[in-house]
């Protein structure tokens, strides 16, 4: 055996430092005993809730998962039936594994993910790149490849994005003789994540989107507007697009001109092949299991077609459009090849944590635990007696600086109740229009490598840009989004969801 071989991998002194605090908070912070209006099951529900999302943002999302769930049957308080031992624990992980959430997870992960395995996302990176509107506008340019960064993340997953857009924008620099040093150059590296970024929760029935109309629904029994969500996403994510193209214009003012020659003929010098049936086939199952989805909000409630698809619901739709797509052949195969695109797309650290997550903001908003009568306690100095503007950009922007430093689905189930908790105080404020903008607010994740996995990919390209160069464009960005939200996506979202 080598000299190599035979080293063993050290683990960072922090790793453990981590360990301990957040295990501290899920064993620890219970045992402190119960205070006023927080009862020994409050105790033990904000011990695993706090410890859980420290170690989600430092560690890992699958082990604190796991043990949190765990640490839930020891205390069956809030079971509401007295259940002990394998019964309990029973319980707990059939109440989270077994969610309708995590349902959808799984075989959104699959649906969406066959995209991605079969080669769709270079098309459709073709197809957005090859506009004719982009030819001598470096702009446009610009907001195409942001716009297209965005709807890739959004239909299958942001990492597919990246690994498409950055490259291909590192050659295009090359071929305009774009040099590290400008400021195109890295504010594009940057415009690109951010695309990626606000793509995530473009539709809430995918990825850690579900974390968020998850727990609302846990929490009120109200279920997700669709339809008002997706439209607030695409809307608002355009626009803060849009601004940012203004900000690297009109603020960072970089020197476009050698991309004045910009053309689609540069990204078409190798044309791809045409589509195959199998991959038209996947794009056409996404396109209809979103209007199946979808339609039900448009169509005569007395049409029995809109029955069934309310009877079977999400879950119904993607079990049928998945079904259908591996019962059709392509070349002898399946033509969905399950385990294959399950290998590759599904992962256990977002199906875990979103168990997890709105398995604990279920019981933060039960009454037994008095978790709603503290947070409102507490915060009432701070959030109590306002005008409805000042409630709602007080908590939107404090999902914006909390998702900054940690886990931005974690901070969704702690900030998602915490709005919940003053409604009795705020009643003309919509809850879901709030919750929503929170749940969208907490992916705009830009200024630290703990913000999201894809941002710590961002920082870890040194030779690409450089930490204040990332800050140059984070920072504005995020006060942008904060007002953005704030003064036109809350008020869109209020119309867009109305009363609810």
């Amino acid at each position: 055996m080598s000299t190599e071989a035979k080293k063993v991998a050290k683990t960072s002194p922090m790793y453990w430092v981590h360990a301990i605090i957040g295990l501290a908070f899920m064993i620890g912070f219970p045992q402190l005993g119960p205070f006023e209006p927080i009862t020994e099951t409050g105790m033990w529900v904000a011990g695993i809730l706090i410890g859980m999302v420290y170690l989600w943002s430092t560690l890992d999302s699958i082990w604190p998962s796991i043990l949190g769930l765990v640490l839930f049957s020891l205390y069956s308080g809030f079971l509401g039936e007295e259940v002990t031992g394998y019964a309990a624990l029973k319980a707990v992980f059939l109440n989270a594994i077994g969610s309708d959430t995590v349902i959808t997870v799984m075989l959104g992960m699959v649906l969406f993910g066959a995209v991605e395995h079969v080669g769709c996302t270079k098309y459709l990176a073709r197809f957005f790149l090859t506009r004719k509107i982009i030819t001598g506008r470096p702009y446009v340019f610009l907001f195409i490849v942001f716009f297209c960064s965005y709807f890739i993340s959004g239909f299958t997953i942001a990492i597919a994005s990246l690994l498409i857009l950055w490259p291909l924008m590192f050659e295009s620099m090359a071929e305009f003789g774009i040099a590290r040093k400008d400021k195109i150059y890295w504010a594009s590296i940057f415009g690109i994540y951010l695309a990626a970024t606000l793509g995530q929760p473009m539709f809430p029935f995918k990825g850690a989107a579900l974390v968020v109309t998850g727990a609302f629904t846990n929490a009120t029994s109200i279920a997700v507007n669709y339809p008002a969500y997706i439209a607030l996403n695409v809307i608002m994510s355009t626009l803060l697009l849009v601004l940012f193209v203004l900000f690297v214009k009109f603020v960072l003012r970089p020197d476009v001109s050698k991309m004045k020659n910009v053309s689609p003929e540069q990204f078409n010098k190798e044309p791809l092949p045409p589509m195959n049936i199998q991959q038209k086939a996947m794009l056409a199952a996404c396109v209809a299991f979103i209007v199946l989805l979808l339609a039900p909000s448009f169509m005569p409630k007395t049409w029995g077609l809109t029955a069934i698809l309310n009877a079977y619901g999400t879950n119904g739709i993607l079990a049928m459009c998945i079904v259908v797509l591996m019962v059709l052949r392509f070349e002898g195969q399946p033509m969905l090849n399950f385990k294959e695109v399950a290998k590759r797309s599904m992962s256990w650290d977002i199906i875990f944590l979103v168990a997890a997550a709105v398995y604990v903001c279920n019981a933060v908003a039960t009454e037994q635990t008095g978790l709603k009568d503290f947070i409102v306690q507490v915060l009432t100095p701070l959030l109590g007696n306002k005008p409805d503007f000042v409630f709602v950009g007080i908590l939107l922007l404090f999902s914006l600086i909390t998702t900054n430093f940690a886990n931005n689905a974690g901070m969704a189930t702690i900030i998602i109740p915490i709005a919940l908790a003053f409604q009795d105080m705020y009643p003309n404020v919509p809850m879901m229009a709030v919750c929503m903008s929170i749940g969208m607010m907490v992916f705009v994740a830009l200024v630290t490598p703990a913000a999201s996995p894809y941002c710590a990919m961002l920082h870890a390209m040194k030779d690409k840009i450089s930490f204040k160069e990332i800050e140059t464009c984070a920072l504005p960005m995020c006060l942008i989004a904060w007002l953005a939200y704030t003064f036109i996506g809350y008020p869109l979202s209020m119309l867009l969801f109305g009363g609810m």
